[in-house]
């Protein structure tokens, strides 16, 4: 069984430039280990991606959103995020040690 994702915990981003990045949980009245849990749709934190802009290669600001989730545990009616869930272009990779979910 997969482990929650919190506030904060870091995903990969599946992007060269900001390989990872943390997520920021929308809500604040559900957790675990003391940290606000995950749930589908909270937005990937601050990062970088590379783009090709006028023959250049730069690494410019992008947004993105937790968009996996569990579809039997669930934060406010939505499902939480767990350890492997898809973030952005890659997944979590930070998550409780000991709470888990389905």
């Amino acid at each position: 069984m997969p482990r929650i994702s919190r506030h904060k915990d870091r995903c990969s981003t599946g992007h060269l430039c900001d390989t990872s990045a943390p997520v920021n949980a929308s809500q604040h009245t559900v957790f675990a280990n003391g940290k606000a849990i995950l749930k589908r749709g909270d937005k990937v934190g601050k990062h970088t991606i590379r783009k090709k802009v006028k023959d250049k290669s730069l690494c410019i600001n992008h947004r993105a959103k937790l968009t996996g989730g569990s579809f039997t545990v669930f934060v406010k009616g939505i499902g939480v995020g767990r350890k492997g869930d898809k973030a952005d272009k890659g997944s979590m990779k930070g998550a409780s040690d000991n709470v888990f979910a389905g």
